[in-house]
């Protein structure tokens, strides 16, 4: 429902008189998710509210450039260009760099999808996913972005900030006693993801970290592999700050 809301304002946002260029080229780039990672022109013309040809000149630029890449298919995707660019991102970099030592580690571990969330605005986006060695699924959720409150580690963040909202007041208590979230279903049935904050000097959360568990009964050890992992990502930041001043 809300990616159909959110096409519908990019599609009147660009009948708008006067809409530049660049407007319309970020919306075809924007068209795509983790849901929609592979789009044909008609699609694209759809999802963005562009005439056929227009949307047809503009992909035919984005992929000169190496933004879009056209696979046999005939569909769209995101180029190589573009992932190049996001690597350079601070929460990819500084971040990811930092937390990767303690996230292999839970992985090892827990034999477990891990996943590493940070926020951006109303959204929790995830930076890192490592699957399990024995999971053959290989969806790779890197780049997915969804509402803080429809996933645990954005619900974790809220708690940590103490937010309101329904979904995070039915988090609370759990939080305030044991520092974690936990949302059955994610990221499919049958499955629960865990979450807690990483918390930074300032006492602010800097990103969460999630950790999909099979059943009820594992919560307890999953929480304190997430505490180790947690608590690792804290100390290799701090080591970052100090190094930097």
């Amino acid at each position: 429902m809300r990616r159909c809301i959110d096409e519908v304002k990019v599609a009147d946002n660009l009948k708008t008189v006067g809409v530049s260029v660049t407007s319309r080229a970020l919306a075809i780039l924007g068209a795509f998710d983790a849901v929609h990672s592979g789009l044909s022109l008609s699609e694209l013309s759809r999802r963005t509210g562009l005439p056929l040809a227009t949307a047809h000149r503009l992909i035919r630029e984005l992929q000169s450039w190496g933004a879009l890449s056209r696979g046999l298919d005939g569909r769209y995707r995101i180029g190589l260009r573009i992932w190049e660019l996001g690597a350079l991102t601070p929460s990819r970099t500084g971040l990811r760099e930092a937390a990767l030592p303690s996230l292999l580690s839970l992985l090892e571990a827990s034999r477990e999808e891990v996943r590493l969330v940070v926020a951006d605005g109303g959204d929790a986006v995830c930076v890192e996913h490592l699957g399990a060695r024995d999971d053959r699924r290989g969806t790779d959720l890197r780049g997915l972005r969804r509402p803080l409150h429809e996933s645990a580690c954005g619900l974790a963040l809220l708690a940590h900030r103490g937010a309101g909202g329904t979904a995070v007041q039915r988090c609370l208590p759990l939080y305030r006693k044991y520092g974690c979230v936990v949302r059955p279903g994610e990221p499919r049935a049958g499955r629960k993801t865990v979450a807690m904050p990483v918390v930074g000097d300032d006492l602010t959360a800097v990103a969460a970290v999630g950790l999909t568990l099979p059943d009820e009964a594992a919560l307890g050890h999953g929480r304190e592999l997430l505490i180790a992992a947690t608590a690792g990502i804290q100390r290799a930041l701090s080591r970052r700050r100090a190094v930097a001043a």
